[in-house]
């Protein structure tokens, strides 16, 4: 049986918290790091998901 590969296209979290409130946004990580999605849009990268500002999480997750 061949080994399972992970998608591409599929987020490695679905939500992230910021300073005690959940933000219903995809996390995926690219070559140049983490960015935030939804099917609508998608954020520039980050270095880390600690990184992400909360004004870019409002932006993303109000697109969804």
């Amino acid at each position: 049986m061949a080994r399972k590969t992970k998608k591409t296209n599929e987020p490695l979290q679905r939500s992230i918290t910021k300073n005690g409130k959940r933000y219903y946004v995809g996390i995926s990580k690219d070559k140049n790091g983490y960015y935030a999605h939804t099917h609508r849009a998608r954020s520039k990268s980050y270095p880390s998901k600690k990184d992400i500002p909360v004004s870019v999480l409002k932006f993303i997750e109000s697109t969804g």
